[in-house]
């Protein structure tokens, strides 16, 4: 019997089945039941209907480190009208995507409304199965279909043998369904009760004391609460001070924009929904220049046609946070599934050259402190700051402690605006040449300062200039913000593990998860490694980064691209030779894909593996060294 430790898999028809429907009621029953819940694939399509959809869940005793691999120890297939004796039905197949992925001895839950399914190749490898008419039980016992998942969620629950009085799903029927009626919280518990006795009823006939699997609820030391990446992140900008934030819809991005719509105006905010995504920018950046903390946010196509409005943040030294939640491109590409390809864009992207700082989340805890970095550092270095995360962090789900939000809200400090009391009478000059490349700043309306902003090329008073002089001037004062910054904000790697003379794994964003569990399998094989993981990637603290990596003995750098973007910053800025595991296939990175890849580049000494397949497959080929 394996207790509190299980991956469950949901799949189904997207927007008909109501996969993430069952995923959330289960993620948070298990929450409230002091049980550790990990959801970082939502499986979904760019179609509006009729895709399949899936959802793996990683519930735990103590937080699960990473999500692992794409094996499953239950599988529950929504799917009411499968046919296997046609051609396999793209948008059908649940059992057909995931069925090969179930663990030896792992249990099936199908819906078998239209017929049933051959399933001997699973019961030869001890997989229990168990079909359940759900949607013909909830249409012609219940006479209301719509009650079909309420079925599956109780035969589920019967098989964990979680929550037998219905105590923790009757409390959530009663929030979400009060309100409705009592008969409709009585349909949905008759509906599960109904759903447990077909388990209970093949149980008995192939005499099966239990599934192999089980949970039970821990003491609930402290409150906990089930969020997302995008939710975390959101709430981080409001508690940082963000009062104005535009976007235009864009998956992964979008329930940003959702959530600022609903919350903002509570703290005196405003979110706008732009006619495009030029729009959205050009917006922000008004707003931000009245004094208003303000970001938008998209991904990598809407990113892309914001790009002239970075020179003008830049120029101006207008402060704007960017968020960008990643997905696979290029071009429209695959708009559900996670990729790490916009690195370059957010160091390079534009004509000519602006100070930037360019940041990167890597876990749902990190969305919502470094939106605070993020509008801090674009407070005081007046310009644009890049916070990227990625579709798998933006849908991605874990439970946090709700004291943890408290814990690490940082004060809201306004760096540089000026008053009508700090201005002296020799005049304001907007753009004033410093040391540190920050000059003080206004907002129109300051009594006492007359307030020009150009996006040309301008003086001190921000008058429109093409002087060499003070073109050279001004230029070098915005990128010297950048060698303050360096000197004075940018935060090293973090290092899990002792350096000296092992393979360094080296990631960004989303990886920071597999990554660390990867270290502790490659430890349990008797391989140290440490790992080497960036928040902050532009600019590039070379002065940190390249002693810190050259203690290692080999680079192994981990990223969802096909070129390897961070790599390439570091061949390019530390003059390191970098070693690269990358993955572009649409899917995250599993552990398996990164200790696979370590155990190849270290036994045939090739620099680059691709992986996506089952196993890693190497690829010779020639990377530039960094010398």
């Amino acid at each position: 019997m394996v207790v509190n430790n299980l991956k469950l898999l949901v799949g189904g028809v997207q927007l008909r089945d109501g996969v993430t429907t069952i995923t959330d009621i289960l993620g948070k029953m298990f929450v409230r039941a002091g049980l550790h819940v990990l959801a970082m694939e939502k499986g979904y399509a760019s179609t509006i209907y009729g895709a399949h959809q899936y959802d793996p869940v990683v519930v735990a005793e103590t937080p699960p480190l990473s999500y692992g691999d794409d094996r499953t120890d239950i599988l529950v297939a929504l799917e009411f009208d499968t046919n296997p004796d046609v051609q396999p039905q793209p948008n059908r197949d649940t059992l057909l995507r995931h069925g090969k992925n179930l663990k030896d001895g792992g249990v099936l839950l199908y819906d078998s409304t239209t017929s049933l399914v051959d399933t001997s190749d699973l019961e030869a490898r001890g997989v229990k199965v168990f079909p359940l008419p759900a949607r013909q039980i909830a249409l012609r016992e219940l006479k209301r279909e719509v009650v079909k998942n309420t079925v599956v969620t109780g035969a589920f629950l019967r098989l964990i043998e979680f929550d037998m009085d219905y105590a923790l799903f009757g409390q959530y029927l009663e929030e979400r369904f009060a309100k409705r009626g009592r008969e409709i919280v009585e349909l949905n518990l008759e509906a599960a009760r109904r759903g447990r006795a077909v388990i209970e009823e093949i149980m008995k006939a192939h005499g099966w004391a239990d599934v192999g699997y089980r949970l039970e609820p821990r003491p609930v030391e402290r409150p906990m609460v089930l969020v997302n990446g995008n939710e975390a992140l959101s709430m981080g900008a409001i508690l940082a001070g963000c009062r104005f934030y535009a976007g235009y819809p864009i998956t992964p991005a979008s329930s940003i924009l959702e959530f600022m719509e609903a919350h903002l105006p509570r703290y005196n905010g405003r979110a706008l929904q732009g006619q495009n995504e030029r729009e959205s920018i050009r917006a922000a950046i008004g707003a931000s220049i009245t004094g208003v903390r303000s970001a938008i946010g998209s991904s990598g196509p809407g990113i892309s046609l914001k790009v002239e409005e970075f020179g003008v943040a830049g120029v101006t030294e207008t402060p704007i946070v960017i968020i960008d939640t990643q997905r696979a491109g290029p071009s429209t590409g695959m708009p559900t599934k996670p990729e790490q390809g916009d690195l370059a864009m957010a160091v390079y992207a534009g004509h000519g050259e602006i100070p930037r700082i360019v940041l990167a989340a890597g876990t749902v805890e990190e969305c919502y402190t470094m939106a605070f970095e993020a509008f801090d550092l674009a407070d005081k270095y007046q310009c644009p700051v890049f916070l990227l995360t990625d579709l798998t962090l933006a849908d991605g789900r874990k439970n946090l402690p709700e004291a943890f939000f408290a814990q690490q809200r940082r004060p809201v400090v306004r760096h540089g605006l000026l008053r009508e009391a700090d201005l002296t009478g020799d005049g304001y000059r907007r753009y004033a040449v410093t040391e540190s490349g920050i000059s003080p700043r206004n907002v129109p309306g300051v009594p006492g300062a007359i307030f020009k902003m150009s996006g040309s090329e301008h003086d001190e008073m921000g008058m429109v200039t093409t002087d060499p002089p003070k073109r050279k001037a001004m230029h070098e004062k915005r990128m010297r913000k950048m060698q303050t910054y360096l000197k004075e904000d940018v935060k090293p790697p973090q290092v899990v593990g002792t350096p000296d003379g092992v393979p360094l794994l080296v990631g960004w964003g989303s990886t920071k998860l597999p990554l660390l569990d990867a270290q502790r399998q490659l430890r349990e094989e008797g391989l140290e490694t440490a790992v080497v993981y960036f928040t902050h990637l532009w600019p590039l603290p070379v002065h940190l980064v390249r002693p810190l990596l050259q203690r290692g003995s080999t680079v192994i750098v981990v990223e969802g691209n096909y070129n390897g973007q961070l790599a390439d910053l570091i061949q390019q800025e530390c003059l390191i030779e970098t070693r690269r595991i990358l993955k572009y296939n649409g899917r995250p990175f599993y552990t398996s894909d990164i200790t696979g890849g370590v155990r190849q580049l270290l036994a045939n000494g090739t620099r680059v593996v691709r992986v996506g397949d089952r196993a890693p497959t190497v690829v010779l080929e020639t990377v530039p060294e960094g010398d």
